[in-house]
């Protein structure tokens, strides 16, 4: 839970300018005061960071004196150690879907369109400068603004923005969050130089001008002068009294927008909040604007924190290190001034060996002589040895020791040793020697787990966030996990009825549903095919019948020029079930367009014997036609079945069987072809010598029964009638 929030961080209705810049002013003043404990050593360890690691006035005693000043600046190593270590294994951010209103697709639109915003707008430099300055000074931020993607546009892009110095973020100081999520005021300074103000903003640097003999003040405080004038990003809340209520059908609604008939269950009121920013210097607001967020959009990274009486004490690994550092710093400096400034040890000679050559001798220890001359002497009778230099004292070994306990004393209070800094430590094992580095990992985690805690934040908001800015339809990009595919996806698209012409639904309507954050820890994608690639590889040496299963995947795994096209050859000649995509389990093969095409051509001939079995029931030997016809039907879907189950099976083939049987599939339809065609002209040369014979007959019939008629007519002729007989008589 967030802190309470005091009346002074409520802003109710809208200020006036006046009102405003008293607040924004009044902020960053409480806000200096409330910080000062920590800002003030923050500045300090920074200055150390960079190599100013002696006190003033001992550097002041020392240069009277002559005496150097030695810095062996070793912190950025250790820094640089926490700081890269994160970021090789930089955070990423899943959107998941909530509730009946998100869907999986939508949130993979989301999801892809933030790892865009983060690629486009650099987050992750963003990100490591934020956890740099956390490390060294104990605190670091960045944040999200929106502007317009081009200037003749009116669409508006999420980006993030780095802030480089931390010291210019003036953070709620009543926030206790983690994440800073709980944060009702924030203000960012920069100073412009006065040039560029009067460019940018003239009407505003003339009123500045004007106002300066009123408010003087501005100039004692800071606010500007000739050089600069301070610009301050402040973000606040503004707050209105609504009434909310409960309807009958379980939704909420403000009082003022009721639907018409709506039962109210019940009510009660509430402030409701509206995030603004403003822009302004001193005396003068130069713009002001409502950002759509429920959470003010800068993120804090912290470092070591620590509570007393009230005040929270925030630090780096710079701050433990100063001491140890500076005691290094002073124990190798006395012992190279106890080296540099001793005096050359002098040559020891027997007397007289020197004399005539006095000059020469007494020069030796500042100028190299390729000739020393000097006087052989006897002493008792026996040849002296030639002049030689005294030996040099050994430095002492206690300043020696004492630096080494210094660079311990680094190690310890930074919590990284020699295996976490890459050298060859006290580890007499390579297990000690890992749990060294594990501890090194273990030591400054927090520093990753604070960052982790901020971007999950930062998700929120930009979940928050995109329904808002992306409001109309539009082509967004999306960027896929391996941070090299950029797809496009169209968002709030409407669906339009084509016989009424009425919207009946909006495609990947981002306003719709709601999303959940998390946040992936852990080596990032680049690092983790690194990782793949090297344990691929392995696998093939141990199961060399691995690289024809999953060759592409071991190659697509590596990085170096040409991989992808070599991958996309070896998945070419893979079977095609280890190819499919993901989803496409359980279906079958994909069938080869050759033999698809003989297989509709198939289904048109068995159309047209269809047709002609219609067209022959009316003709002659109808029967016979008819079985034929639906014999040759289902001999062709018999064949055409088995076509299709030896296609099926030929998914478990090699590459070379499928060319094979796709070769006798079509010799096979060409056969078919043929023996139709032949099958066709003897079943029409068949019709019609049945129907000349039948038309032979039937004229044969016509000829005999005119034969017999005429025939009959003649007989009838032939007979006497009654008539004759009567008067034959």
């Amino acid at each position: 839970m967030g802190r309470a929030m005091s009346d002074d961080d409520k802003t109710t209705g809208k200020p006036n300018d006046e009102t405003l810049l008293k607040q924004m002013r009044d902020f960053v003043d409480t806000a200096i005061k409330a910080e000062s404990h920590n800002r003030e050593p923050a500045a300090a360890d920074l200055e150390f960071l960079v190599g100013d690691q002696w006190p003033e006035n001992i550097k002041r005693q020392r240069a009277l004196e002559g005496r150097p000043c030695l810095t062996f600046n070793k912190l950025p190593t250790f820094l640089h150690q926490v700081t890269n270590d994160q970021r090789q294994n930089t955070p990423g951010i899943k959107v998941h879907p909530v509730d009946s209103g998100a869907d999986v697709k939508k949130a993979e639109i989301v999801q892809g369109m933030i790892r865009h915003i983060e690629y486009s707008s650099n987050a992750d430099i963003a990100y490591d400068t934020a956890v740099n300055s956390a490390a060294a000074i104990g605190f670091g931020f960045w944040q999200l603004v929106t502007e317009y993607e081009t200037p003749n546009s009116f669409d508006q892009v999420i980006k993030f923005r780095r802030i480089r110095d931390a010291l210019k973020v003036y953070f709620d100081p009543a926030s206790i969050e983690a994440d800073g999520s709980d944060a009702k005021r924030v203000a960012i300074v920069g100073d412009v130089p006065r040039a560029d103000f009067k460019r940018d903003y003239p009407d505003v640097d003339t009123a500045l001008q004007a106002m300066t003999g009123a408010l003087g003040d501005l100039v004692q405080q800071g606010w500007m002068n000739d050089c600069f004038v301070r610009v301050v990003e402040y973000y606040y809340f503004e707050y209105s009294n609504e009434t909310i209520c409960l309807l009958r059908d379980g939704t909420v609604a403000r009082k003022s927008a009721l639907p018409a008939g709506a039962e109210i269950v019940k009510e009660r009121s509430t402030s409701v909040p509206k995030l603004m920013w403003c822009k302004a210097t001193g005396g003068a607001v130069i713009d002001r604007t409502e950002i759509m967020c429920k959470w003010i959009p800068v993120f804090p990274v912290w470092g070591n924190e620590t509570d007393i009486k009230g005040k929270v004490f925030r630090s780096g690994i710079i701050r433990a290190a100063k001491d140890p550092a500076q005691m290094y710093n002073f124990w190798m400096t006395s012992a190279t001034e106890e080296v540099s400034l001793r005096p050359k040890t002098p040559y020891i000679g027997a007397a007289g060996q020197f004399e005539g050559f006095e000059k020469q001798w007494g020069q030796a220890n500042t100028k190299s002589f390729a000739v020393l001359e000097y006087n052989p002497v006897t002493i008792d009778g026996t040849l002296a040895p030639p002049p030689q230099r005294q030996a040099m004292a050994d430095v002492p070994s206690g300043m020696l020791q004492m630096a080494v306990h210094a660079s311990d004393a680094i190690k310890a209070v930074t919590g990284l040793f020699d295996s976490s800094l890459g050298a060859r430590g006290n580890a007499t094992s390579g297990v000690q020697e890992r749990n060294q580095q594990r501890q090194g990992d273990t030591a400054n985690f927090h520093y990753t787990d604070n960052l982790n805690r901020s971007i999950r934040h930062c998700g929120r908001c930009l979940v928050y966030m995109i329904p808002f800015y992306y409001d109309a339809q539009r082509v967004v990009r999306v960027l896929k996990e391996d941070g090299k595919t950029v797809e496009s996806a169209e968002i709030n698209v409407q669906q339009v009825d084509p016989e009424t012409q009425q919207v009946i639904g909006v495609l990947n309507d981002l306003t719709v549903g709601t999303y959940d954050v998390t946040v992936t820890a852990g080596p990032s994608y680049s690092t983790q095919r690194e990782e793949a690639a090297e344990t691929l590889v392995q696998l093939s040496g141990n199961f060399p019948g691995m690289l024809q299963v999953a060759g592409d995947l071991v190659v697509e795994a590596m990085d170096f020029p040409g991989a992808d096209k070599v991958a996309a050859r070896l998945k070419k000649a893979m079977p095609p079930e280890l190819t499919q995509e993901e989803g496409q389990e359980g279906q079958p093969p994909q069938i080869p367009p050759e033999v698809e095409q003989a297989l509709q051509q198939q289904d048109q001939l068995i159309e047209q014997l269809q047709q002609e079995v219609q067209e022959a029931k009316s003709g002659i030997d109808k029967a016979r036609l008819d079985a034929a016809s639906r014999e040759e039907i289902a001999r062709i879907k018999a064949e055409s079945d088995a076509n299709v189950a030896m296609i099926q099976a030929g998914a478990l083939m090699d590459k070379e069987e499928l060319i094979t049987l796709r070769a006798q599939l079509a010799h096979h339809h060409r056969l078919e072809q043929q023996e139709q065609a032949a099958e066709h002209q003897q079943i029409a040369s068949e019709q019609s010598a049945e129907q000349q014979h039948e038309a032979g007959e039937t004229a044969h019939e016509h000829t005999l029964e005119q034969t017999r008629l005429a025939a009959s007519q003649a007989a009838n002729q032939a007979q006497p009638g009654p008539t004759d007989e009567k008067s034959g008589s």
